[in-house]
C-alpha cells in the first residue's frame, strides 16, 4: 500500500468528468457490442484511456480547469433534469410559463379553468388545471 500512495503523490486522481468518462465508456462499450464489427468496438475504450490519463496526470491545474468547464456545462443540465423531475413527482400542483415574462408558476391541480395571476409582471391568463376532485360518500 505504501508504494500506491508514493507512486499516487503528485497526481490529479478521480472527479467529475471523470466519472463521467467511466459511465460515457460503459454506455459506448454496450451499445458497440451489438455491432459485428469487432475493431470498431475498440472506440468504446477511448472514455476509459482518456480517464486514465487524466487520472495519472500530473498537470493538476490544466485538470481542473477541464473539470470546471465540464461542470460549467453538466450542473445546468443536471438542475434542469432534477427540475422536471421534481415537477413530473409533484401530483399536487400544476406547472405553467407565464406567457409575459416565462416565469415557472405553481398552481394547485385539479381546480378547474382558472385565472392565474403572474406574481412578477401581474399578467393574468386563464389555464385548466383538471378537472374539479369531487368526493363521493
Amino acid at each position: 500500500m505504501n508504494r500506491l500512495q508514493k507512486f499516487m503523490i503528485g497526481r490529479y486522481g478521480p472527479d467529475q468528468l471523470g466519472i463521467a468518462l467511466i459511465i460515457l465508456g460503459c454506455v459506448v462499450t454496450f451499445v458497440l457490442s451489438f455491432l459485428d464489427v469487432s475493431y470498431f468496438r475498440l472506440l468504446g475504450y477511448v472514455p476509459y484511456l482518456i480517464f486514465i490519463f487524466r487520472f495519472l496526470s500530473r498537470d493538476i491545474e490544466k485538470r481542473r480547469k477541464e473539470n470546471a468547464v465540464f461542470l460549467k456545462y453538466w450542473n445546468p443540465a443536471k438542475a434542469f433534469f432534477q427540475k422536471k423531475k421534481k415537477q413530473m413527482d409533484d401530483k399536487d400542483h400544476k406547472y405553467y410559463k407565464c406567457p409575459q415574462c416565462k416565469h415557472v408558476l405553481r398552481v394547485p391541480s385539479g381546480r378547474g379553468k382558472i385565472e392565474i395571476s403572474c406574481p412578477y409582471c401581474q399578467t393574468k391568463f386563464k389555464k385548466n388545471t383538471g378537472s374539479p376532485k369531487v368526493d363521493i360518500g
